[in-house]
This record gives C-alpha cells, sequence and structure tokens, in this order.
C-alpha cells in the first residue's frame, strides 16, 4: 500500500497490520504527486505495484478517479464496514458517487497560527483583521500554488458570503505576504519571529513546536474548513494480491484498522466508535452544529480547486 511519508505510520501501521493477520504489509510513504507519477509510469509498462492507497483529496480525485486506476469500494467492503450506523453522521463518507474512494478521517484544518511574543491571541477573531494595515508583509502563507492544502483557503474566501474574490485579492496581493514551501520551516521561522502570523501550516508542525513550548497557537477565525489529508481510502482495479487487498481495505475501514490509522496519522477518525487520539488539540474535532467548509466535497475538489486556482495565478502569476 501507499500511504503519506509519516514515520509513525511508516512504522505502525504495518506493524498492526501484521500482528492482527500475520500478512506482511509493504508500506511506501511518499507524496501524493510522487506515487501517482510512479503509478503513471508503471501502468504504461503494465506494471501493477499497489493494492491499496492511503492519499490526499486532490490526488485520489483529479488522477487516481479520473485516469480509473481505482475501483468501487462496495466491492471490497463488507456489510459490517458499510452499515450507516458505524460512522459519524450516520451516513457513509464517501467522497464520489461511484463509491470509490472513502473519508477515512476528518478534522479541522489549522486555520491561524500565530507568534504569541508579536500578537495576542484577540487581534485574530476574523479572517478580515488580517487586512489591518500593521501586518502588511508580515504574514507568511503556504504558496496556495503549490501542491497541498492552502489553496482551500482560497477556495474557502471565494465561497463565503461577504468574503469572495475581492477578499482573496486584498489578503494574497495587497497585502503583500510572505509565500512559504515548506511547512515545517515555515513553523520554525513563525516561532523564532520571523513574521508573526502564518496561514496553510501543517498540523503536524505546529502540534510538535506548541508541544515543544515555542510560542506558538492556533487561533480560530469565522471561517473554518475540515479535510482528510491523506485519509481517503481507496483500491486498485488491478490489484496485485486481490484476497488481501480486501482484506487490508476493510480492516482500515472497521474500528480496530481505523483506530491504528488514525492513532498514527495522529488524525480524527470518521467512525463513530472510535475515538480521537487523546493527545490532540480539542479545536482539531469537528464539532456538532458548526457549519465547516467542506474541502472534501465533490464539487470543490474537480471543479472549485481549479477556480481558485485560476483567481490565484491572475492574482499573483504562476508558481
Amino acid at each position: 500500500m501507499s500511504g503519506p511519508p509519516t514515520d509513525t505510520v511508516r512504522q505502525q501501521l504495518p506493524q498492526a497490520f501484521e500482528k492482527t493477520y500475520g500478512v506482511k504489509l509493504d508500506y511506501i510513504g511518499t507524496s501524493g504527486k510522487d506515487n501517482a507519477a510512479r503509478l503513471q509510469s508503471e501502468r504504461k509498462a503494465k506494471i501493477y505495484s499497489q493494492d491499496v492507497f492511503l492519499g490526499g483529496a486532490d490526488t485520489m480525485a483529479n488522477t487516481y478517479h479520473a485516469q480509473n486506476w481505482i475501483a468501487p469500494l462496495t466491492g471490497v467492503l463488507t456489510p459490517t464496514e458499510l452499515d450507516t450506523k458505524a460512522w459519524r453522521g450516520g451516513a457513509l463518507p464517501f467522497v464520489d458517487a461511484d463509491k470509490k474512494i472513502l473519508s477515512i478521517s476528518r478534522y479541522v484544518s489549522v486555520p491561524v497560527v500565530i507568534n504569541t511574543d508579536k500578537v495576542k491571541p484577540d487581534e485574530i477573531k476574523t479572517w478580515k483583521d488580517l487586512l489591518d494595515p500593521k501586518w502588511k508583509g508580515k504574514i507568511a502563507t503556504i504558496d496556495p500554488r503549490s501542491p497541498g492544502g492552502a489553496i482551500y483557503n482560497v477556495g474557502m474566501f471565494q465561497a463565503a458570503a461577504g468574503y469572495g474574490d475581492d477578499f482573496v485579492k486584498q489578503l494574497y496581493k495587497d497585502q503583500k505576504p510572505i509565500f512559504l514551501k515548506d511547512s515545517r520551516q515555515g513553523t520554525d521561522d513563525l516561532a523564532r519571529g520571523k513574521y508573526p502570523i502564518a496561514l496553510g501550516l501543517g498540523q503536524l508542525d505546529v502540534d510538535t513546536a506548541a508541544d515543544d513550548g515555542l510560542p506558538v497557537e492556533v487561533v480560530m477565525p469565522d471561517l473554518l474548513q475540515t479535510t482528510s489529508g491523506f485519509g481517503f481510502l481507496a483500491v486498485s482495479d488491478k490489484p496485485p494480491h486481490p484476497s488481501a487487498a480486501k482484506v487490508l481495505a476493510q480492516w482500515l475501514a472497521c474500528k480496530d484498522g481505523n483506530k491504528a490509522w488514525n492513532d498514527a496519522y495522529g488524525s480524527i477518525s470518521t467512525r463513530a466508535d472510535v475515538e480521537p487520539p487523546a493527545n490532540l488539540p480539542a479545536w482539531q474535532v469537528p464539532k456538532d452544529g458548526v457549519t465547516y467548509f467542506d474541502t472534501n466535497s465533490w464539487a470543490f475538489l474537480t471543479k472549485g480547486v481549479g477556480e481558485a486556482t485560476d483567481l490565484i495565478e491572475s492574482l499573483i502569476g504562476t508558481n
């Protein structure tokens, strides 16, 4: 299987699966972009090396699904995994109408992160507070033109009442933000006070910095979004080990395997019977009754991301 290049997943997930079933699991930890390129090359040569995929939204929707590399999970999962009562909200968290992609994680994305030596938490109550002239040239953000979830903020602003394209222009162009490529380095620079505010940083990097006692804090403005990170499950349409592929997919979608995945990844399960890891901050857990911008929406993944990318490139150029 392939999944995120996360050390805890690479170490813990194969071990848990092998302990349960006595089946060796070869884990390929890599970025979605790199794995997609690998699969593209292999499939041209009629090579099929991967059974199961855990990947990010854009890769799953616009490469694996678009290229017909994945099979419907309804033919893989058992009635136990397909029981709606097992999942939060009483609905199966399929992303697509073909039921080929299942969201097995869902959490609130890191919104705004501040250096507490430079900014008071109550100074950022809404995203529009970032337009204060005193922050001009001082806001860092992961470049929304780069692969990853930073473009989701742009889509959220486009869709929100009272924000829209004009706000995107004001924030990403007029405020002259600092565009970052690397979340870990960006988090370190924020903690050292190189800039007071950062957007689009990775959850693990921010959590690690906070746990280390560095002066970083997540603040929650008026618009929030949920995502799944690498928590999208799919199965190859041509698995080299069909029976084992079914067992692995069923395990990742059932209570025990799903918990093993989310504990290793540091994420929150979409299953109703899997509690969030105890060490995660409470703000990451989606709350009932709160409206979030859903980055897992099929319409957003297949259309909205492209529209957001077109807008940002029209404002600040191509990457």
